[in-house]
């Protein structure tokens, strides 16, 4: 991750990544999804199969072992 000015922020350290959406990003390390905040912290451990960005109402659609399910911007499960 990279500002505006082109100087590194977050350091790559991930096997993948994409955009921040409402304030977090989806980050894959070891073959499982969590997310960082734009500080570069892990705030929702990388746990998940699979998951998609924050765009659903704060929420975020995961899969874990299976199961699909949304979480809020803690890590909670939540309905959809």
């Amino acid at each position: 991750f990279i500002d505006k000015n082109g100087t590194q922020v977050i350091p790559p350290k991930y096997d993948d990544v994409w955009y921040f959406e409402e304030g977090l990003a989806k980050v894959q390390i070891n073959d499982k999804w969590g997310y960082i905040d734009k500080a570069g912290t892990m705030v929702i451990p990388a746990k998940y199969d699979y998951a998609t960005c924050f765009n659903w109402e704060g929420k975020a659609k995961v899969k874990l072992k299976r199961r699909w399910f949304y979480i809020d911007r803690k890590g909670n499960e939540v309905n959809e």
